[in-house]
């Protein structure tokens, strides 16, 4: 999502969060905090421009969570973050879409 400007190839000239004020939906995400992409750092970068730019969004981070929490299938996955998850999205979108 935050993309350095040196990271930036012809076939990717422009970083997603330059599209942070572009939304036509509230946004929801749900994070590990020990993912590296996108890292604590780049979530409070990606929620910052959110907030200038008056998105609506929902940021939740997850301690002793890194990437891919939610794979059941995986070393990564964590069952408390993941339920948690899960209650987050239905309660997003019930609220959303309801």
């Amino acid at each position: 999502m935050v993309m350095k400007k040196e990271d930036l190839v012809p076939t990717a000239p422009v970083s997603p969060l330059d599209y942070a004020g572009d939304l036509s939906c509230p946004l929801l995400g749900l994070f590990g905090e020990e993912d590296k992409n996108p890292g604590p750092e780049q979530v409070a970068q990606i929620e910052a421009e959110l907030k200038k730019r008056g998105e609506a969004y929902e940021f939740h981070s997850y301690p002793n969570a890194g990437h891919g929490f939610f794979y059941y299938h995986t070393p990564g996955y964590r069952q408390e973050q993941a339920v948690d998850g899960w209650n987050k999205i239905w309660s997003f979108l019930e609220r959303n879409l309801g």
